[in-house]
C-alpha cells in the first residue's frame, strides 16, 4: 500500500502541550506500517518531544519537526529549512520586545531559552517533553537555526498583531501553532513544503496522502494531500480547505479514520 498518512499533534492527536496521546494510535499505526504505509508525525514540536509520542516505534515513522522545517528518520535530519543568521536574531530581539511574551530558538537538535524559571520553559520541558538548554545571549547559539517560537500565556496572535507580525511577516513565514504560539521559520518553509519533498523522497503522490490537522500551520500540508481531514475543533480557516471535517481530539477523529484505512 503505497500511501503517506500524515497527522498534526497538538489539538489534533491530543490536548495541546501534553504527552497524553491514547495508547490505541500505536497499535493502529504499527498496522499502517506493517502494509507498507509511511506514517509521519508533523509538528511544530521539536523531535526531542514529538518522538515520544510513539515511542515503541519512533525509528519506524518519518517526523516533520518545528514546523516543517526539519524532517527526520531514524533520529536524523534528513533535511533541514535553516534561517539566516540576521532574520531569526532579528526575530529574537522583537519577540522580546512583545509585551508578556516570551521566545525559544530552536536548531533541531537542541532548543534554547533565556530564563529557565519562566512559565515557558517549565511548560516546554515538563508538560511538552523538549530538552531545553538555558542561554544568557544569543550568540552562544552557533548552529544553524531552523525556527523560533513565541510563547504568549493567553493569545499570542493576539499579542504579536500590532508591530511583531506587519514587521516580520513578509520576511519569514509566521503562523499561529496554537493560542499559546506562534510559529517563525524561513520564507519559503511549512508542513506543505517538507510534504512535498518527503513525497518526492519516497515516490509518493499527493493522490495517495491522507492528512490531518487543526490550526493555520496545516494549511499547506492539508493543500498538498489528495485526502485531507481537519479535526472538529480545528480554527474555521483549516476546515475551509479540507475534505472533511472529522471527530474532535478528544474523540479520536483521526484514529477512526485511520482505521478505515487499514
Amino acid at each position: 500500500m503505497n500511501k503517506i498518512v500524515i497527522s498534526d499533534v497538538d489539538g489534533t492527536l491530543l490536548k495541546d502541550g501534553t504527552l497524553d496521546l491514547n495508547p490505541e494510535y500505536c497499535e493502529v499505526v504499527r498496522k499502517l506500517l506493517d502494509k507498507g504505509v509511511q506514517v509521519v508525525i508533523s509538528s511544530g514540536r521539536s523531535f526531542s518531544s514529538a518522538s515520544k509520542l510513539l515511542s515503541p516505534i519512533t525509528d519506524e515513522l518519518y517526523f516533520i519537526c518545528d514546523g516543517g522545517t526539519s524532517i527526520w528518520k531514524s533520529g536524523k535530519i534528513i533535511k533541514s529549512f535553516p534561517m539566516e543568521e540576521n532574520l531569526w536574531k532579528g526575530l529574537f530581539r522583537d519577540a522580546m520586545k512583545v509585551p508578556g511574551c516570551d521566545c525559544f530558538i530552536s536548531t533541531g537538535a537542541a532548543g534554547y531559552a533565556p530564563d529557565p524559571d519562566s512559565e515557558m520553559y517549565h511548560w516546554l520541558t515538563e508538560s511538552y517533553g523538549f530538552e531545553m538548554t538555558p542561554m544568557k545571549d544569543i550568540h552562544e547559539i552557533k548552529e544553524p537555526v531552523i525556527k523560533l517560537s513565541i510563547f504568549h500565556g493567553v493569545d499570542c496572535e493576539e499579542a504579536c498583531r500590532e508591530s511583531f507580525t506587519p514587521t516580520w511577516k513578509d520576511k519569514a513565514k509566521i503562523a499561529s501553532a496554537g493560542s499559546a504560539w506562534m510559529d517563525c521559520v524561513e520564507k519559503n518553509a511549512s508542513k506543505g513544503t517538507a510534504l512535498k519533498w518527503l513525497q518526492e523522497y519516497l515516490g509518493i503522490g499527493k493522490e495517495d496522502t491522507y492528512a490531518f490537522g487543526d490550526n493555520i500551520n496545516d494549511i499547506e500540508m492539508l493543500r498538498n494531500s489528495g485526502h485531507s481531514y481537519a479535526v472538529g475543533n480545528a480554527r474555521d480557516e483549516l476546515k475551509a480547505v479540507a475534505d472533511e471535517v472529522i471527530k474532535p481530539y478528544w474523540e479520536d477523529g483521526v484514529l477512526e479514520v485511520m482505521k478505515s484505512l487499514l
